[in-house]
């Protein structure tokens, strides 16, 4: 089989970063999108593609169109793209089921792939003692919270969402609350559960942990790591992508 593609914690959009590193982020990224597709069967977008997203009914952030033509070029091609929401992904809606034409989901997914069971979710919410990160997550999601923010002027809507996506940043920056064990130890209940493969992102610390005959791999992030995740049909491999900041 062709490869199958992991990547997460993009952040595109990231205040805190140059403008010039910013472009040659754009550019890795679109380099990466081309191998994946001329290598790939499928990339999976394991959260954090942008550093906030919201989108409204008939409007979507414009400074990301190059990325939303790009996505959309590779699926028309061929290239399945599965993009799994993460805790800076407060509305994934329809626009890019239906405009762009590939798969969302809110939570993640398990599944078999070429005969391996996977479990892959972006993995915010597992510290044990982070109880207020789970309730800020409801809130976040829940559905009548997001119908009141769409009656906002998108301009002041959007302006919401990166106040929202600094304070979880410098929430999750600023206090530990044993994140990084939490996560690994629930992906060794899953290997224990059954599963091959434990996917992950989100703290954009990248590892590769072996649990008997399981993998947990947590892809790391593309901010100043940049690595990401390939299953060759039989073995997960965490690589790194060339970059020259």
């Amino acid at each position: 089989m062709k490869p199958v593609y992991f990547i997460s914690d993009i952040h595109l959009g990231a205040p805190s970063l140059r403008p010039d590193y910013e472009e040659k982020r754009r550019i890795a990224l679109l380099k990466f999108l081309d191998m994946v597709e001329g290598s790939g069967s499928r990339l999976v977008i394991v959260g954090d593609l942008f550093d906030f997203w919201f989108e409204y009914k008939s409007v979507v952030p414009k400074t990301f169109f190059w990325l939303y033509a790009k996505l959309k070029e590779v699926a028309d091609r061929g290239l399945t793209v599965d993009y799994i929401a993460g805790n800076h992904d407060f509305y994934l809606g329809e626009f890019f089921s239906k405009a762009v034409g590939i798969r969302v989901s809110q939570d993640g997914f398990s599944e078999e792939i070429n005969g391996r069971k996977f479990l892959v979710i972006h993995g915010d919410g597992l510290a044990v003692h982070d109880t207020g990160y789970r309730m800020l997550k409801k809130i976040l999601r829940n559905r009548f919270v997001r119908s009141l923010i769409r009656w906002v002027h998108p301009d002041i809507g959007f302006s919401m969402a990166r106040v929202f996506s600094k304070k979880s940043r410098e929430y999750t920056t600023n206090k530990d609350f044993g994140e990084t064990d939490d996560m690994r130890l629930f992906a060794e209940k899953k290997i224990g559960e059954g599963y091959d493969f434990v996917v992950m992102g989100h703290n954009h610390v990248p590892r590769l942990d072996r649990f008997g005959k399981g993998v947990y791999i947590n892809l790391g992030d593309w901010l100043g790591n940049f690595t990401y995740g390939i299953f060759d049909g039989n073995e997960m491999q965490l690589q790194k992508w060339e970059f020259e900041g």
